[in-house]
């Protein structure tokens, strides 16, 4: 994991959006989709449930 992958992880989950996430930080929606997926395959889990809607943290990202 590279620091500007926990930066985008930390933008979308506060987002809700990659596409919000990727407009706060100067990224394109396609590389920060990419770098989550990257980091999803390295991790071995899915990091957000994906809908129409946006995006919501998995339980394993939530602190709740």
């Amino acid at each position: 994991m590279t620091l500007t992958q926990l930066q985008i992880l930390v933008a979308a989950a506060k987002a809700g959006s990659f596409t919000r996430a990727a407009e706060e930080i100067g990224f394109t929606q396609s590389a920060v989709s990419q770098m989550i997926q990257s980091l999803e395959k390295e991790l071995g889990v899915s990091l957000f449930h994906r809908s129409r809607n946006g995006i919501v943290p998995t339980s394993i990202i939530r602190c709740n």
